[in-house]
C-alpha cells in the first residue's frame, strides 16, 4: 500500500492540463510546472491534478511521497530515474531522483523518498 508521511510541498501554476500526472515527476520552469523529461533531474513529485494551463498544483519536493511506477517499475531499496510520462523506474542511468519504499510494477502507485540531485538541468 502506497503512503505518504508528510512531505513538504509548494504550489505552482501549471503548464498545461497535468490532470493524467498525478504522481509524476515534475520540474518548475518559468514559474510553472511541466512534466520533467525521462532520465533527467525533477523538481519534486506532483501530488494533485491540476487540469488547466496556470491551475494551481501542489509539488512535494521534500520527503516521502506517493510514485507511480512506469517503464520497468521499481523494487524496495532501488534507486529511481524518471521514465516516460514522468513515471518512475529502477535507475537505469546516472540521474537518480528518488529511492523506493515499496515495490509497484508498471502502472502502479508505490512509495518513494524524494532525492535532491545535483545532476544538471537539460
Amino acid at each position: 500500500m502506497a503512503v505518504e508521511q508528510r512531505p513538504i510541498n509548494y504550489g505552482f501554476p501549471a503548464s498545461a492540463n497535468l490532470s493524467a500526472s498525478q504522481f509524476c515527476a515534475v520540474t518548475v520552469s518559468s514559474g510553472s510546472i511541466a512534466v520533467a523529461a525521462a532520465g533527467k533531474n525533477m523538481d519534486g513529485i506532483l501530488q494533485d491534478k491540476p487540469d488547466a494551463l496556470g491551475q494551481g498544483g501542489s509539488v512535494a519536493m521534500f520527503g516521502v511521497s506517493k510514485a507511480l511506477a512506469g517503464g520497468t517499475g521499481y523494487a524496495a531499496g532501488d534507486l529511481l530515474e524518471v521514465t516516460t510520462g514522468g513515471a518512475f523506474q529502477t535507475l537505469a542511468g546516472t540521474t537518480a531522483v528518488a529511492k523506493a519504499v515499496t515495490t509497484a510494477p508498471a502502472g502502479v502507485i508505490g512509495t518513494v523518498i524524494v532525492l535532491k540531485s545535483n545532476a544538471a538541468y537539460a
